[in-house]
């Protein structure tokens, strides 16, 4: 009872900081976008639309996420599980959100 009730509060964080990365990612890659075209004149260039500090955010997100887990005391297969749930939950609502918006 007490592990589910870790693996849901480990799961909800996660959900809850999901979409707000999400959205900056997408804001980041935008701006990427927009830098490119302007760079090499309306034609995609070299560089990668994803930039290195969207890496290393998503790195971040993971990071946290399992030292959140180990403070909850979850086990490795625990953390992934809730990880699982709480990304596609969050994506989820991110998803949700965009199509609110159009």
């Amino acid at each position: 009872m007490w592990a589910f009730l870790r693996i849901m509060l480990s799961a909800t964080l996660t959900a809850i900081a999901v979409p707000f990365y999400l959205r900056w990612g997408a804001d980041q890659a935008e701006r990427q976008v927009d830098k490119m075209q302007k760079a090499v004149h309306f034609t995609p260039g070299a560089e990668s639309p994803i930039t290195p500090e969207v890496v290393a955010g998503a790195g971040g997100l993971a990071i946290s996420h399992f030292a959140v887990g180990r403070l909850l005391g979850l086990r490795w297969w625990q953390a992934v599980l809730s990880l699982a749930a709480g990304a596609s939950i969050g994506t989820g609502v991110f998803l949700y959100r965009m199509m609110a918006e159009e």
